[in-house]
């Protein structure tokens, strides 16, 4: 009797030690999993006060902003210490592969080399249109360095308001382009274009005709799965300005309610002389989700630039880059959701010599893109080899040809140096990034999209809050032993003693024990070899540093008890017959 209740005060000895030490472990993870729901809490609260401030939620349902994120010195532990678990579990081919993360301390931020090829920075944009008559020239392009794509176009009929160009219309509906794009995550767009005085007015004099216009985009839209539309309105009459912005609130009140589930993005295009544009940007800033600022043609609307797209102009009165972009700022433009519009072609000017002047009287011949300039000025032949030249000023390439009967040919493009000068313009400008027209323009100059890689893009990642941002299946985990950690806590506790009291009493029968211990000498011997095995295998994969000994402390008390209740018996022992 003294031997048993000795026996069973012992037993209770190690059940209190065990669960005490489950107790702690299980604290220490609590710890870890609130320390990991801050960083949702941190995001949740800016979602709560936008929502309460849009009047969804009540500002009671706010919650405390005084929960600081995890410390950054803090968070640099737990990714040393627990990077291997996660990436043993979520694979290396990710880009959250942890054990790749380098943290910089200057800048207070993780990074690492992009998983696969170069990907545009999220704070860029790199916008391009496709003009339905390029057919298949899209094919091979990177869409990972184009952000928008903007289909040209829908052509507005002026008297119907529906579309002029049906064949183009039908392309939109069949072409593989717009599923490449999407594939990619590229915003698809659709260009609502109208040209000309006359149909201006005769389109915002009857707003019955906007309805058409409505119902035949948005079901483009819906066939397609686009992500908006792009407004392309030029020569709009100023006493017409009123009505143009009724027409741009129309499309998005009536668009946002017809894709409540979407965001339905509007890109509006600004001519290239601000004198030219009347409505108030402060204005338009509600409606439109990015202005694009043409910076091209400006050969059209000033005779003294032989370029189509001049950084600066000597002309005093001229028309430039920087003109524009300065009148555009003066006025309010929002630089960052602003990006300036380039071309991907040049201008042919045509020349006859005028003998009693002095020099050549020239006339716009055609427009010409880069890719019909590197085959028509730039032969194979290297016997004869034509070296275009830079105009400084303008900031624009050109070749000059003259010929023995007194004509001429000049042709002005950007190539990727000049256009990366112009591109220089708009970053410094703190303009969100570029427009690029058209895709297909340059077909077979590669360096091009080099340079735009070079100037948007980054093989590197850059997050500033792992734990927040990553959802490897450990966080996902913690999260969930979080949420419901007392439905856990009340389960573990349930099934620990139930466990307990089972095997009590299943040790209390000698036909029990007797099986268990007649294959002692089996277990002590697995048990060795996998205490051998197991240890090195950790020590390798850097468990067992610091606080790691404590699992093999825990595993070999939990071996122990197991053998000291099989040996002494349950809680009343049950001798043989």
């Amino acid at each position: 009797m003294k031997n048993r209740g000795f026996n069973n005060f012992i037993f209770l000895i190690l059940i209190s030690l065990i669960f005490f030490g489950c107790r702690r472990e299980y604290g220490k993870l609590k710890s870890s999993t609130r320390r990991i729901s801050s960083e949702l809490r941190y995001l949740e609260r800016g979602s709560s006060a936008l929502m309460s401030s849009l009047g969804i939620r009540d500002n009671a349902e706010i919650m405390d902003t005084s929960v600081n994120q995890m410390a950054p010195i803090s968070q640099k532990t737990f990714i040393k210490e627990f990077d291997f678990l996660y990436d043993a579990l979520n694979g290396k081919s990710t880009n959250l592969y942890l054990q790749s993360w380098e943290y910089d301390s200057l800048e207070s931020q993780y990074k690492r080399k992009q998983y696969g090829s170069r990907s545009l920075n999220e704070e860029y944009e790199v916008y391009t249109w496709y003009p339905a008559w390029m057919g298949d020239s899209w094919k091979g392009y990177d869409f990972k360095l184009i952000s928008s794509l903007s289909f040209f176009s829908f052509k507005i009929d002026a008297n119907t308001g529906s579309y002029l160009n049906p064949e183009e219309i039908d392309q939109w509906r069949s072409s593989e382009l717009l599923d490449s794009a999407k594939k990619h995550n590229t915003n698809v767009l659709l260009t609502l274009a109208l040209e000309g005085n006359s149909e201006n007015l005769n389109f915002f004099d009857n707003d019955k005709l906007w309805n058409v216009t409505l119902d035949s985009v948005s079901s483009l839209l819906k066939q397609r799965g686009a992500d908006g539309i792009e407004l392309d309105f030029t020569k709009i009459p100023e006493n017409r300005s009123d009505k143009f912005l009724e027409f741009i609130i129309f499309m998005r009140d009536n668009l946002d309610y017809r894709f409540l589930s979407e965001e339905i993005m509007i890109s509006l295009i600004l001519p290239s002389d601000p004198d030219a544009f009347s409505l108030e940007l402060n204005t338009l800033d509600e409606f439109v989700d990015l202005f694009i600022v043409r910076g091209l043609d400006y050969h059209e609307i000033d005779e003294t630039n032989s370029a189509v797209a001049p950084m600066r102009t000597g002309i005093a009165e001229g028309y430039s880059l920087e003109k524009t972009l300065k009148g555009y700022l003066e006025n309010g433009l929002k630089s960052e959701k602003s990006i300036l519009s380039l071309p991907l072609y040049g201008v042919q000017w045509s020349g006859n010599w005028d003998a009693k002047e002095g020099y050549y009287e020239t006339d716009f011949d055609k427009k010409i893109t880069l890719s019909e300039v590197s085959t028509v000025y730039q032969t194979r032949d290297s016997s004869f080899v034509i070296l275009p030249n830079l105009d400084e000023l303008s900031m624009t390439k050109y070749f000059f040809l003259e010929f023995p009967d007194g004509s001429s040919v000049d042709c002005w493009f950007d190539d990727s140096y000049t256009l990366s000068k112009k591109i220089d313009l708009a970053l410094v400008n703190n303009f969100k990034g570029v427009g690029l027209w058209a895709l297909g323009y340059d077909k077979g100059i590669d360096d091009i999209w080099m340079m735009v890689g070079d100037k948007f893009a980054s093989d590197e990642v850059f997050i500033k809050d792992p734990i927040a941002e990553i959802e490897g299946y450990p966080i996902r985990f913690a999260i969930l032993v979080e949420e419901y950690e007392k439905l856990f806590m009340v389960t573990v506790s349930f099934l620990t003693i139930i466990l307990f009291f089972t095997m009590a009493i299943a040790f209390s029968d000698w036909r029990f024990r007797d099986t268990i211990l007649a294959r002692q000498l089996y277990r002590i011997i697995f048990l060795s070899i996998f205490i051998l095995l197991i240890i090195p295998i950790f020590s390798f994969l850097g468990i067992l540093e610091g606080s790691g000994w404590q699992f093999v402390v825990i595993f070999l008390l939990g071996a122990i008890s197991s053998y000291l209740i099989e040996r002494f018996g349950g809680l009343v022992k049950i001798e043989k017959p």
